[in-house]
């Protein structure tokens, strides 16, 4: 479990996020949503311990930097090195042999269509492409805990598809999975939880039915969403 406990962090005096308590247990999808600035970057790298907290404690597995898969918003690659050689990179930092994940870099890059493209360097790659290549890396290790930040951003439907197969795949696994994004069906439909952000705080956590339990009548999730967000 991954467990934010009363958790502020502040940039320059302005706090960005306010006293958070949130949890991630294995086995389950959670989402995060919300406005620009709301804070969704930042929880996830909270939890991936790329920063620490102004305030409050964050609780994470012992061997958590191991167990962790994490797609940043952004990712980083080296523009000179072809897709294959940025996987076995990627690998390396986890100190995974060669020979146990070449098969596993193969096989991603062929479900992901990557295949003939792998010895080509990442500079020519698409933005599509990048986003597939840093995909495959965040499932080398088999992540207990995979962190996605907008992981659907640049996909064409195919990976897409692919992608929230694999996130389900996860869940099946007794895996934790946490994404962050702005698209309200896909938090609707993958998602076992919602956690949604506005102004850095938290303005509603739980399942899909308890929150359309708060609204009135059958709103959409769209609907429910700009209800409580206009009320912050």
């Amino acid at each position: 479990m991954i467990r934010l406990t009363q958790v502020t962090k502040r940039f320059g005096g302005n706090d960005v996020l306010k006293q958070l308590d949130f949890t991630l247990e294995r086995g389950e999808i959670v989402g995060l949503i919300g406005h620009n600035g709301a804070g969704k970057t930042t929880t996830l790298r909270l939890m991936a311990g790329i920063l620490d907290p102004s305030e409050g404690t964050i609780q994470r597995p012992r061997n958590f930097r191991s167990e962790m898969g994490y797609l940043p918003d952004e990712p980083f690659a080296f523009d000179y090195l072809t897709g294959e050689e940025m996987l076995y990179f990627i690998a390396s930092l986890y100190r995974l042999p060669r020979g146990a994940v070449q098969e596993k870099i193969r096989y991603y890059l062929r479900l992901f269509e990557l295949d003939s493209q792998a010895s080509r360097i990442i500079k020519t790659y698409s933005r599509g492409m990048k986003r597939k290549t840093a995909l495959i890396g965040s499932l080398l290790n088999e992540p207990a805990y995979w962190l996605l930040d907008e992981p659907t951003e640049s996909l064409d439907p195919l990976a897409t598809r692919i992608l929230k197969d694999l996130i389900r795949g996860a869940r099946a696994e007794n895996r934790g999975v946490v994404i962050s994004t702005h698209q309200l069906t896909l938090a609707e439909t993958l998602c076992d939880r919602l956690v949604i952000l506005n102004r850095g705080n938290i303005v509603f956590g739980g399942s899909m039915d308890e929150l359309r339990a708060s609204a009135a009548g059958n709103a959409s999730l769209e609907d429910i969403y700009f209800s409580l967000v206009s009320t912050w």
